[in-house]
């Protein structure tokens, strides 16, 4: 009989491994999580173009301007034109007809400057010459607490657009409730048909028209409704400066700034009707509808039924200068993100302001078809320096 050969099934040791192995585990750990987190932040540097900053050389651009500074000092755009090799280092002129005033040429030692307005940068461009630039435009405007606009609209001065957030504004009769023919005592706010708590003569506060572009293009809007919708000229400058000149010595002349501070929490109380530039109401627009979903409800826009567009020019005196304009000009990241901080594009893109408007739920404005025609430069400046006082400007005849 044979006998059935057994099979002991196999068996398995588990050892511990040795202790230095768990070391090695433990010591490796924190770099291999440190590696990952190199190589995500790697990925995000390629996405953004930011990678090859270091590798790549970059060209400190130096740059004179008033309030159009507030585009080269955005985040977004800064780091745009670094991805492109440019440092963009801006010297605040404190308004643009200071650039203009400039007498000891200054002005040529920058890369470019950046007046807010053509008036102003015509009188730069014809004293110091330069490569000129067009970037975008933004209208002058009329910023209002809604208070104010509902009381002018009760008056028959302003007209509410579609949207509940814009206004037409009736330059004529706006100026002549600032300056009543009677002879007799002027117009407050408080004693209006729909009355608003403030005992002020009814006026839109300015900046001064010395220094800033703004101010000087609303005496211009302002002489011209006071001119019969003409613009003054060499034979009735002096004479129509003296009849507005009290609208802008009520309250006194302000500082470039009131686009600042009609956005405070008590904006109301420092200019609750001023002059300023449509982007800077847009850009604020933008930024509450992102922070909160809604449009801020209190502030609205008046738009001067005799419209003037504002064309900030970029004068590069350099080929570092040029090379500035050029990328704001062309290239597409630089323009989209002049929109989102409320600009307007040249005629190619007239539409991408409504259509980022429409996007972020806010209303599109209604523009007068009629322009306002500012005076000839040196009747304005002969304007100009009767009104604030100001140091003669030389104007090339």
């Amino acid at each position: 009989m044979v006998a059935k050969s057994s099979t002991e099934e196999p068996s398995f040791a588990i050892l511990d491994p040795p202790r230095s192995a768990f070391r090695r585990r433990r010591f490796l750990l924190p770099f291999g999580v440190s590696a990952g987190i190199a190589l995500a932040g790697a990925i995000a540097l390629f996405a953004s173009g930011t990678v090859a900053l270091p590798f790549q050389q970059i060209t400190v651009v130096t740059a004179m301007m008033a309030s159009k500074s507030v585009y080269f000092q955005d985040s977004e755009v800064r780091r745009i034109l670094m991805a492109n090799g440019v440092d963009v280092r801006v010297s605040d002129s404190g308004g643009s007809r200071e650039i203009a005033r400039d007498r000891q040429e200054r002005v040529r030692e920058f890369d470019f400057v950046m007046p807010s307005g053509q008036a102003a940068a015509e009188l730069i461009r014809d004293r110091f010459g330069g490569r000129v630039y067009f970037p975008f435009a933004s209208p002058l405007v009329l910023g209002a607490f809604r208070e104010y606009a509902e009381a002018l609209e009760a008056e028959g001065v302003a007209k509410g657009q579609k949207g509940d957030l814009y206004y037409t504004l009736d330059m004529t009769a706006f100026v002549k409730l600032s300056l009543p023919d009677d002879g007799g005592a002027p117009k407050t706010w408080n004693k209006l048909k729909q009355s608003v708590d403030n005992r002020n003569q009814i006026v839109a506060q300015s900046p001064n028209p010395c220094d800033s572009y703004s101010g000087s293009a609303w005496l211009g809007l302002v002489a011209f409704a006071a001119n019969d919708s003409a613009a003054p000229t060499d034979k009735n400058a002096l004479e129509v400066a003296r009849r507005v000149k009290p609208v802008f010595e009520i309250e006194g002349l302000h500082g470039s700034g009131i686009g600042t501070t009609f956005f405070y929490p008590d904006g109301r109380t420092s200019a609750p009707v001023g002059v300023m530039y449509e982007h800077q109401y847009m850009a604020h627009q933008f930024a509450t509808v992102a922070r909160t979903g809604k449009p801020d409800p209190e502030r609205v826009l008046l738009y001067p039924d005799t419209h003037h567009r504002t064309e900030p020019w970029l004068i590069a005196f350099s080929p570092a200068g040029e090379r500035v304009g050029d990328l704001i000009r062309n290239n597409a990241d630089l323009r989209r993100r002049a929109l989102e901080l409320g600009f307007r594009l040249d005629n190619q893109d007239s539409t991408a302001l409504p259509d980022l408007l429409k996007e972020r739920g806010l209303p599109e404005p209604v523009l007068s078809l009629t322009e306002g025609f500012l005076p000839k430069p040196p009747d304005l400046e002969t304007m100009i320096r009767e009104v604030g006082r100001c140091p003669e400007i030389r104007v090339p005849i």
